[in-house]
């Protein structure tokens, strides 16, 4: 299949190979490279029709190459990529990349191009990523994926001081397809998880969308963090 979604969008796209798209992606991973860790504080707010989620704020801590570490002591309900959005692991392992187009993306002229991993093992089939031509960062990211549809991810980069991290990170997802789990981990006004399943069944069958937006605020980067910070991630 992936074979085939490659043949089509290189036919499509032939007259728009402008630009070397594996370029583009060094320079938007030679930026991240510059963090070795960082803290930051983390508002993240839920939006999702059958979940009463209060706002939460959370503590996270990155260290170099992918060690994350989200501490709260609520809730935690944040899709995989929210932890750390890193271009570096979107970009792991063998792939193939095309350049399709130049746009304008809220305000920012970006460069658009299509990633398909290579590796069968890959959940992700196609990526289209949307590239500051300026800032070299990622202002949006489309993947679909085998087992969870299409996720879409909007990136802001508001703090003049540093232009690497972004200051909110927007997901947005089909509640269906992204299979959220009956029981949701941590606590939310102490609602009953069996209440959540309820209220989930009630809209099964509706195209019912989500969306998850991380605040980010206060990064400490580079200023290194100890790896005892890691050791009991998760409890």
């Amino acid at each position: 299949m992936k074979k085939l979604v490659l043949l089509f969008l290189i036919a499509a796209t032939i007259s728009a190979q402008e630009k070397d798209p594996y370029e583009l992606i060094e320079k938007v991973k030679s930026k991240f490279n510059q963090i070795q860790d960082y803290v930051v504080d983390v508002t993240i707010s839920i939006d999702v029709n059958f979940l009463n989620v209060p706002e939460s704020t959370a503590k996270l801590y990155f260290k170099k190459p992918d060690s994350v570490r989200l501490k709260s002591d609520g809730f935690a309900l944040l899709p995989k990529e929210g932890m750390n959005f890193s271009p570096i692991g979107l970009f792991k392992g063998e792939y193939n990349a095309i350049y399709t187009k130049e746009e304008k993306l809220n305000g920012s002229m970006v460069d658009v191009i299509k990633v398909i991993p290579l590796d069968d093992s890959s959940q992700i089939i196609l990526s289209t990523i949307w590239i500051d031509q300026t800032e070299h960062v990622i202002r949006k990211l489309e993947s679909t994926s085998k087992k969870s549809g299409t996720l879409s991810i909007s990136l802001s980069y508001q703090d003049k001081n540093q232009k690497i991290l972004p200051s909110e990170v927007t997901f947005e997802f089909n509640v269906q397809d992204f299979q959220l789990p009956a029981t949701i981990t941590g606590e939310y006004n102490n609602t009953d998880p069996k209440d959540a399943k309820k209220r989930k069944n009630k809209y099964s069958g509706e195209n019912i969308t989500g969306s998850v937006t991380v605040k980010y605020q206060n990064y400490v980067i580079n200023k290194g963090i100890e790896a005892s910070i890691f050791e009991d991630n998760g409890k």
